[in-house]
């Protein structure tokens, strides 16, 4: 695909269904042809406002066919498209559209009051009357797509922003092309029976990955404003939902209602695929039960290097419970810094690879190693026959009493406990030990769970060290935008509580 805003070109005069967008709490279906149109709605509109190749165009949205528009438009023109994330708050959201010299911010309504004037030089608004919305910005109409060189930017997604102000992820034309390839490679035929469900956030990789597989596929997205487990259950059978494409905290929702698991129709899943943070082996054979006629998988992506670099075997060879799989054709591995070469922090190289962040040399220059590779951070392990397993970060990785110790480790213990329907981990720093993990768990409905009793299961099933010494039982966890454990949050609260304990001699 010359430029990959033109997604939608092979079936742009198609009536075929593109997206069921079910915001609002209606239904509508969205044809192709009209998704098309208005992607070149908004490629005419951008040129009409002298904007062009290397433009900066920022999107401030919920989930919307406005959205696609603007997000495939934008690089259908040349320019640079940058999704920001909502729920970061008003003076940080200000400080990165700032930082990230933003030419044109499209905006949905409901955020269109939250950036300070001047934040973007100009905003359109979708839905809104009069010079500064979205129907009096696009110019509707046939568009050729602009030739983009490879090392030319044209997408920008954004880190999660745990540790300080998100960083701008600068692609390129080439790395973009790159991924799309992986999604339909050459000789594959396209599948337009896919159905994919999108109700995790649009500006987040597994959102637009998701869309980006069913749109490469002539398929179709079934698209929610956000995920609620009886509204994504229904949706499935109501719109023969074929990849059911979720994080492991929207499958963990569902799987803690024995009733709604019993009411999902079945008939049209092929696979249940989950991405962006680590399974438990609970939730994965508790998902492999509920859906015994589906392939479970579990994927791992970076979006500076890819964002894919596994898939299935070359060789055909099933896929093991819980493995991310097998390297991709395109994608070189290595594994660094543990204690075998089976086990390490995981580094890439491949033609998806980032440029570099935006405007931060030094932390750009701090993701590569000597030789080029981007060094992920993320701990991986390599079975014999050549699987990988993701263990955890590299900096989320405690050191208690002087032994290597990962959040997930902890979890899977806390989760083997039958009243427990989702666990969280996060180190706080201990003046004796180093760090000590502290928990927080959510009891399954009906159960009354005892913090005492959850260390006394945790002492009898794992070594002491890997024992959370402060447990804390809440109603749920906190989420981030992109429906993963706000683990930041959690930090907070755990060090605080922590610092509680010790105060009144409990720590």
């Amino acid at each position: 695909m010359e430029n990959p805003g033109a997604i939608f070109a092979p079936h742009r005069e198609s009536d075929r269904v593109a997206v069921v967008d079910l915001t609002g709490g209606g239904m509508r279906e969205v044809r192709y042809r009209e998704l098309a149109a208005g992607c070149e709605a908004v490629a005419r509109g951008l040129r009409r406002a002298g904007l062009g190749a290397g433009a900066r165009i920022g999107i401030l949205s919920g989930n919307a066919i406005a959205f696609y528009e603007t997000f495939f438009g934008a690089m259908l023109a040349g320019a640079i498209a940058l999704p920001f994330n909502l729920r970061l708050a008003d003076d940080a959201l200000a400080a990165l559209v700032a930082h990230n010299d933003v030419d044109l911010l499209f905006v949905d309504a409901p955020n269109a009051g939250r950036l300070p004037a001047g934040a973007a030089k100009r905003m359109v608004v979708f839905g809104a009357a009069g010079p500064a919305g979205y129907e009096a910005f696009v110019d509707r109409g046939p568009f050729d797509a602009v030739a983009v060189p490879d090392d030319a930017p044209l997408l920008q997604p954004f880190t999660s922003g745990t540790t300080g102000l998100p960083k701008g992820i600068v692609l390129s034309a080439g790395a973009v092309r790159w991924a799309m390839r992986q999604m339909l490679p050459a000789g594959r035929a396209p599948d337009p029976t896919t159905v994919v469900s999108v109700a995790h956030p649009l500006y987040h990789k597994n959102a637009m990955l998701g869309s980006k597989g069913a749109f490469l596929n002539g398929g179709r997205v079934v698209m929610m404003e956000r995920f609620d487990p009886e509204r994504f259950v229904d949706a499935i059978g109501r719109h023969g939902i074929t990849k059911v494409h979720t994080v492991p905290t929207m499958m963990a929702r569902i799987m803690a209602q024995p009733d709604l698991v019993a009411r999902i129709d079945q008939s049209s899943i092929r696979e249940v695929h989950m991405g962006s943070a680590p399974v438990s082996e609970r939730l994965f054979e508790e998902i492999r039960a509920a859906f015994p006629k589906a392939n479970v998988r579990i994927s791992y992506g970076v979006t500076e290097a890819g964002p894919m670099q596994f898939g299935e075997h070359p060789s055909a060879k099933k896929r093991p419970p819980r493995s991310i799989g097998y390297p991709l054709p395109e994608v070189q591995v290595r594994l660094v810094g543990g204690a075998s070469p089976d086990e390490g922090v995981l580094l890439i190289k491949n033609a998806g690879v980032m440029r570099g962040y935006y405007k931060a040399p030094e932390q750009s220059a701090a993701r590569f190693d000597a030789e080029g590779w981007y060094v992920t951070g993320d701990i991986l392990r390599r079975d014999a026959e050549g699987f990988f397993y993701f263990v955890g970060r590299d900096d989320d990785m405690m050191v208690v009493n002087g032994t290597n110790l990962y959040p997930a480790t902890v979890e899977e213990t806390l989760l083997r406990h039958p009243g427990i329907a989702a666990a969280a981990v996060v180190a706080v720093n201990d003046d004796v030990r180093g760090h000590v993990p502290v928990a927080f768990v959510v009891a399954r409905p009906g159960v009354a769970l005892d913090p005492a009793e959850i260390q006394a299961h945790c002492l009898a099933r794992a070594p002491a060290y890997q024992h959370p010494r402060l447990v804390r039982v809440v109603e749920e966890l906190p989420l981030a935008g992109t429906n993963k454990v706000d683990v930041r949050r959690l930090r907070a609260i755990a060090g605080e509580a922590w610092a509680a304990a010790h105060a009144t001699g409990r720590g």
